[in-house]
């Protein structure tokens, strides 16, 4: 009889064959094992992340921002009455270098008649400009006689400084329109009462 080498017992093809034992590994994998693993690992996520949330809560707060820079207040300085040709004006009188320096700044309002004088030591080349005026001014220029050699209109806020044609000792910021409704212009006398013309310069 010829014997086939097909390599198989009976055993191995089934027959009378105990059902194999199932090892751990496979036991994990079975059907609705990885299920519960999932639902699990959940659970789990679930419970450690309002830990995280705490531990970041738990963390040194950030530094405060600083507080913001306090708001620059408009000068107001003492007055003396000058004659601008026939008419008579208060003007604010700065006549040290931080009053000059700080001018008409930060002023969101003008009266009618309200104006500034700015006084130097003696006649040299000025230069004015509109850093934080949020007014329309005019401008007048002055020699130490009281001749207005120079007016000039002034847009708020432009940083372009206005130069002096010529050396000049005063200078005369008014509401924007002034000189023009009161006939200003170059020529037009300035005059001044005693102690006026004088600065206060610290030593």
């Amino acid at each position: 009889m010829s014997r086939y080498n097909c390599g198989l017992r009976i055993a191995d093809c089934g027959f009378n064959r105990k059902k194999p034992r199932v090892p751990d590994r496979a036991r994990l994998a079975a059907p609705g094992t990885a299920t519960r693993i999932a639902i699990k690992a959940i659970l789990c996520l679930v419970m450690v992340m309002p830990m995280s949330l705490l531990a970041g809560c738990q963390e040194k707060d950030a530094p405060a921002p600083p507080p913001p820079a306090p708001a620059q207040s408009p000068q107001h300085l003492a007055t003396a009455t000058i004659r601008v040709g026939q008419v008579p004006l208060a003007v604010e009188v700065a006549n040290t270098e931080a009053t000059r320096q700080k001018g008409m700044m930060v002023r969101t309002r003008l009266g009618p008649d309200e104006a500034m004088l700015f006084v130097f030591g003696r006649d040299s080349n000025l230069a004015f400009w509109m850093k934080n005026t949020p007014l329309d001014l005019d401008l007048a220029y002055i020699r130490s006689d009281g001749t207005i050699t120079q007016t000039e209109r002034m847009k708020a806020n432009v940083l372009e400084p206005v130069y002096s044609r010529e050396p000049v000792r005063f200078a005369l910021e008014v509401p924007a329109g002034w000189l023009q409704e009161h006939g200003v212009a170059v020529g037009t006398k300035v005059a001044l009462p005693p102690g006026v013309a004088s600065t206060r310069e610290t030593p």
